[in-house]
């Protein structure tokens, strides 16, 4: 993975299961993962949280973070969300509902 501001760095992506999930700010979702998520409609409260708290239904589920850098070098964010926005975007936030 390749540094948006600096093409020369390239970052180090750590992998690994998740014991809670919560705060999380993207997902890659396969097409039957979709499916089994959509099934359990409605979600109940912010979706990292109703995810986590619900086992994730049984799927394998991945967190990614910037290996060796972060609090101390535990990892860093891969996906950073720029809260200054949030009054742009058209999509409501579920926390804030």
């Amino acid at each position: 993975v390749t540094n948006s501001t600096n093409d020369s760095d390239e970052l180090v992506v750590q992998l690994f299961r998740p014991a809670y999930g919560f705060h999380t700010h993207c997902y890659a979702l396969t097409n039957p993962a979709a499916n089994r998520l959509l099934s359990e409609l409605p979600v109940t409260g912010p979706i990292d949280v109703w995810l986590a708290d619900n086992q994730w239904f049984g799927m394998n589920v991945y967190c990614a973070s910037v290996a060796n850098e972060g609090w101390k070098n535990t990892g860093r964010n891969l996906v950073h969300q720029d809260r200054s926005k949030q009054n742009q975007s058209d999509i409501t936030q579920s926390g804030r509902t």
